[in-house]
């Protein structure tokens, strides 16, 4: 017999047992794809309870050792004020950053605001990096776990696995990974050649934690780091924002400040994501499915053609 899956009351169980504190609520955030992550509080107070399946123990300890030492550069994460296991199932309790994601409020903050957000991502990213690089390639919470022995196969193991998510949904013509695909043999050269640097992955229109007055307040989600090119993550971004109609200058300010260049590698990963957007279309990813619909499958395939002509 199977647990059940996390639920509310489970998070407010964990919080009360935790931290010897009775909340009134628990709502679940409708944004998590790996673990089942809790708002939970009362009319004084609230906190963050994550909880994962029990394979996922692991990852959350490592996580949070990961945290640690960031927070120790300085990378502005929530803190950790418990873990441990309840009926089954590990769990991280953190402090709730105040503010929501920044793709909640994105379309009505000023220029300034945008900028000054921008800025403090790219300058989490450069603490990031002083971690050190490290030998290997992709997703882990330390440079010895990452998977890959080159930055090329992290990257033809992204196009893979939206190769495989297409397949099953039967939403997008073929041809989209095989247009992919031709471009990576132009850049593989270029993809062997990246050094393997450590960077916040997922610093995208979520886990960019900002009030409604447009102030930052700091980055969550955070259970592993990616080795190899720090563009990834703002091609990501980018392509977040033509989605979703945001602000493109963000992106290029989070560029400007880096000094990341915006060459032909740097296009190419955004094609690279735009196929990732197409293959989580009807996906189900822990509960919360990805909406479908003909307009916005449309919009896709635009964007895709028109990021391979650029």
């Amino acid at each position: 017999m199977t647990n059940p899956l996390p639920d509310e009351s489970l998070a407010l169980a964990v919080a009360a047992k935790a931290l010897g504190w009775q909340p009134r609520w628990a709502r679940r955030f409708n944004t998590g794809l790996d673990f089942f992550v809790f708002d939970v509080g009362d009319d004084t107070r609230n906190v963050v309870v994550r909880i994962g399946r029990p394979e996922q123990a692991s990852v959350l300890v490592k996580g949070t050792a990961l945290r640690q030492r960031l927070r120790a550069l300085h990378v502005p994460l929530p803190d950790t004020l418990a873990s441990g296991i309840a009926a089954g199932f590990p769990f991280v309790v953190q402090t709730r950053l105040p503010g929501t994601d920044l793709g909640n409020v994105m379309h009505r903050l000023d220029p300034p605001s945008l900028e000054w957000i921008a800025v403090s991502v790219a300058d989490a990213q450069a603490a990031t990096e002083r971690l050190g690089k490290g030998t290997r390639y992709g997703y882990a919470a330390t440079a010895q776990d990452a998977p890959h022995a080159s930055w090329a196969d992290v990257v033809d193991a992204h196009i893979a696995r939206s190769e495989r998510r297409l397949a099953g949904t039967g939403l997008f013509p073929d041809a989209v990974t095989e247009r992919v695909r031709s471009h990576f043999s132009r850049h593989a050269a270029a993809l062997v050649q990246m050094p393997a640097i450590p960077f916040l992955h997922d610093t995208t229109t979520k886990n960019v934690i900002v009030t409604a007055a447009g102030e930052f307040s700091g980055i969550v989600d955070v259970d592993d780091l990616c080795f190899g090119d720090p563009r990834y993550a703002p091609a990501l971004t980018e392509v977040a924002m033509l989605v979703h109609g945001g602000p493109l200058g963000y992106v290029r300010t989070w560029m400007d400040r880096a000094g990341h260049a915006r060459d032909a590698v740097f296009g190419f990963y955004v094609s690279v994501f735009l196929l990732d957007f197409m293959s989580e279309h009807a996906t189900t990813f822990n509960g919360n499915e990805a909406v479908t619909r003909a307009e916005d499958r449309a919009r896709l395939v635009d964007l895709f053609e028109q990021s391979l002509v650029a």
